[in-house]
């Protein structure tokens, strides 16, 4: 689909960050510039030079004015406020204020090969910008931000690969020697991805070797053919340097190497080097308010209770040279809320290779916030949001609402635990690196008493696996589920399931799906797996498996395109709380014939529609009935048109989505 990105959004939310707040009589506001001093007073005319120097300065009550100007420095704050006194940092409103994780580049850059500089530079290098804008590790095949998801500047496995062996063609017309690069894995089950050194290459051939201790391989390792349709990139070598835009750094000799845009001279650019992980961290601080500021290459961490991050924007947030590792780099860098009763609201997040944001921990709330371009690489492992409730009380979960999520690699949101709530989100355009994906994730018995409720969920197509079996997934509740509540969502233009729920004693209520599957498969709208739970040592759990999967569900009020037991599409057999089920093949050719106008995402019945008062009352679930019975699918005619994704005056949902790209979406199954 095309996308815009959510710019009226960020002028919105960032134009008036900063109001009045109400202090008592013994806060105080202080002030930070650029132009400062840390010896000052910190006042309006005599204001600090750093954010350290406020952040070892303010009490609970305190406020501090940050004003217009470019910090290379991270806000680190350990003193808490009180629930009556917060202590508040917020940008002043005469211009941006900018976090930035990178510092400018001192020397001159020379010429080392026609269009390539090269600098002397002590490391480590992770990220190079220009300006705020990001450049490319040199990498085989070439890709650039702009092209990020076609999925051309991905090389091939090819006959003969196995695990541990990657063999293609094209690799011998590089005429490069590998050895020692880094290989970028999306291979096996491809639901994950590794970085692995290339141990050994046959450049002749077009091969190369690495590790066989892929973490969790599943039962991909003595497979064949399975790794004969992987997909792969290699980094790490200064050979790779092919392109404009791209860099490499030598770490033994300390120097960057970097071919700038445009072949341009980059002694006359403003290059950037990323030096800080973090922008913000509040480490083991409650009671703290962060509003109005623009992180550049940098991030947000947050570890403690009560916080509050509003109005700001994260921009390539998270770059990890390693992929699915324990690395301590990684565990530095993610975007992370890490306690209970924080707040994430009106904020952007965008451009991190791994994860958008990891929220761990009860009560936390993400309100009204864009979150994209996460995940590059198609690993699992990395959802663009993953939502973490670790202990065992339904009554503390987490809440995601009113979030507009679309652009990953694999899965958009990631739930685990008890009692979560995903509701009024827009979650789009997932899937777009690895196979067998789906949109909204969450499985296990822990996940009973979540809720995935009032969502629009469209637009997952990943890779298709050998002999065009296809693996995108609207919603799924996976393995072992148990307890989990699906209700009122839309879910659209996925290639094999809309809503695919196993385990037992779920609710799946009120939800319309259409659009499903592709012109060689079906796909299923609706399936609850009725088959024995089969027994994965990866998905671990205490939990007895059940002889019989999905006994105790509930499934009604829903309007399916097909509603069946198993991946191959048998029809799901009547039982108690089976009912009320509006299942019918027009809903694959685009729903006209029963809403309103799903080219326009007015998904309401329309006028003579069967799903009129064709429902059933569900205790809990149930909105307000307007006729005789409630409708069937996810909207009441005559009712409130409700609608998801980030909420602002000049921002909604549909304007991540062109009104041609919906109706292409609508009718390309046909």
């Amino acid at each position: 689909m095309t996308l815009s990105p959510p710019t009226k959004f960020l002028r919105a939310i960032l134009g008036g960050v900063v109001g009045a707040v109400t202090l008592t009589a013994a806060a105080a506001t202080f002030h930070v510039s650029p132009h400062g001093a840390d010896d000052a007073a910190g006042t309006a005319k005599m204001p600090w030079r750093t954010l350290a120097r406020a952040g070892k300065t303010l009490a609970p009550g305190d406020k501090c004015l940050v004003h217009a100007g470019t910090y290379r420095e991270t806000l680190h704050l350990q003193r808490s406020g009180t629930a009556n006194a917060s202590i508040t940092y917020a940008a002043a409103g005469d211009g941006d204020v900018i976090i930035d994780g990178s510092d400018l580049l001192r020397g001159a850059w020379q010429v080392y090969r026609e269009r390539i500089h090269v600098i002397e530079l002590a490391g480590p290098v992770r990220q190079v910008f220009v300006g705020e804008e990001q450049q490319t590790w040199a990498r085989w095949p070439n890709a650039n931000p702009h092209n990020r998801w076609d999925r051309n500047t991905w090389a091939s496995t090819g006959l003969g690969s196995r695990y541990g062996l990657v063999i293609d063609p094209a690799l011998a017309e590089t005429h490069v020697d590998w050895t020692g690069a880094t290989a970028v894995l999306n291979v096996a089950h491809q639901f994950l991805t590794w970085t692995r050194r290339v141990q050994a290459c046959d450049t002749a051939r077009g091969a190369f070797t690495y590790a066989r201790d892929l973490t969790p391989i599943t039962n991909y390792a003595d497979k064949t053919t399975e790794w004969e349709d992987d997909r792969f990139y290699l980094v790490g070598k200064l050979e790779a340097l092919d392109a404009p835009g791209e860099w490499f750094f030598d770490a033994p000799a300390s120097r960057l190497y970097f071919w700038a845009p445009g072949g341009a001279d980059p002694n006359r650019l403003p290059v950037t080097v990323k030096r800080r992980a973090l922008g913000l961290r509040i480490d083991g601080a409650h009671h703290i308010t962060v509003r109005g500021f623009r992180f550049v290459g940098c991030t947000v961490q947050v570890r403690g209770d009560d916080n509050e991050i509003a109005d700001c924007e994260l921009r390539h947030p998270v770059y990890a040279f390693h992929m699915s590792e324990p690395a301590a780099e990684q565990a530095d860098d993610r975007t992370a809320i890490d306690g209970d009763r924080n707040v994430l609201r009106h904020c952007t997040i965008s451009g991190a290779n791994t994860s958008g944001l990891l929220v761990r921990g009860s009560q936390n709330l993400i309100e009204d916030c864009v979150i994209h371009d996460a995940c590059w690489d198609g690993s699992l492992a990395y959802a663009v949001v993953s939502i973490d409730h670790p202990d065992d009380d339904k009554t503390r979960g987490n809440t995601l609402r009113h979030c507009t999520i679309f652009d990953g690699g694999n899965t958009l949101v990631r739930h685990a635990g008890p009692g979560n709530v995903i509701e009024y989100c827009d979650i789009h355009d997932g899937g777009r690196v690895a196979k067998d994906v789906a949109l909204v994730q969450g499985g296990s018995p822990r996940v009973a008493g979540s809720v995935v409720r009032y969502n629009w969920v469209h637009g997952c197509r990943p890779y298709v696996f050998a002999g065009g079996l296809t693996g995108g997934l609207g919603i799924r509740g996976d393995d072992q589920t148990r307890g989990l509540i699906v209700h009122h969502n839309v879910v659209w233009d996925c290639d094999r399931d809309g809503i695919i729920v196993k385990g037992d004693f779920n609710e799946v209520s009120y939800n319309t799906v259409f659009g499903i599957g592709t012109g060689r498969f079906g796909g299923n709208g609706l399936s609850l797996h009725t088959e024995p739970e089969p027994h994965k040592p990866w998905a671990r759990s205490t939990t007895p498996l059940l002889a019989v999967q999905n006994q105790h569900t509930r499934a009604e009020n829903n309007a399916v395109t097909t509603f069946t037991c198993d991946r191959v599409g048998t029809p799901f057999p009547l039982q108690d709380g089976i009912d009320h089920n509006f299942v019918s093949a027009e809903l694959a050719a685009g729903a006209q014939s029963q809403l309103a106008d799903p080219a326009h995402f007015d998904f309401r019945p329309r006028a003579g529609s069967a799903l009129i008062d064709a429902g059933t009352v569900i205790d809990g679930i149930t909105g307000k009935v307007v006729g005789r019975a409630p409708d069937i699918g996810a909207y009441e005619r005559g009712g409130k048109n409700w609608e998801p994704g980030a909420r602002t005056a000049s921002v909604t949902s549909r304007d991540h989505v062109s009104e041609d790209a919906a109706a292409k979406a609508l009718t390309q199954w046909d």
